[in-house]
């Protein structure tokens, strides 16, 4: 019976009583995760995946087109690349081309294993096709690593 006194008390009472201070200003709370360790660990661990697999980063955050987008273009580029005979660099180049080029080509994850096997016969780049395939898998794994990188950002709650 006192509730429905004081609920229907006009507001100039002195005997009123004020309202909560959690009713009047909300606590505003960080989205859950956000700025933590643990979030950052999941961003990290998100774009790890996302890296080892293309599209995967993607995928486990529910962003189902890009990740179809991300695996099908690498995939292609990978496959294409190597079916015109590119060059797959090899760790411990004598110049900076060709560390470079390793980098990018390991850029395409576990691609870049899959690109190994397929290159049964070795490298051509004697031909413009070989010189070609070689580009195509430059790109594949730079591609993969924007990739990768935008899902760190989107793990981490940053507008994708």
């Amino acid at each position: 019976m006192s509730d429905e006194l004081t609920a229907n008390q006009p507001a100039d009472d002195p005997h009123a009583s004020a309202p909560a201070e959690s009713e009047t200003h909300p606590v505003e709370h960080p989205s859950p995760g956000h700025g933590t360790v643990e979030a950052e660990v999941r961003a990290i661990a998100v774009a790890l995946m996302g890296w080892l697999v293309p599209g995967l980063g993607h995928a486990l955050q529910k962003m189902w087109g890009r990740a179809v987008a991300i695996f099908l273009a690498v995939g292609c580029l990978v496959y294409l690349g190597a079916g015109l005979r590119g060059n797959l660099f090899a760790p411990g180049g004598e110049d900076a081309f060709e560390r470079l080029g390793y980098a990018a080509d390991l850029g395409t994850g576990g691609f870049y294993l899959v690109a190994r096997m397929l290159e049964s016969s070795g490298a051509d780049v004697s031909h413009a096709d070989g010189d070609y395939g070689t580009r195509f898998l430059a790109t594949a794994g730079v591609l993969n690593l924007l990739a990768a990188l935008h899902a760190y950002e989107a793990a981490r709650g940053r507008k994708a």
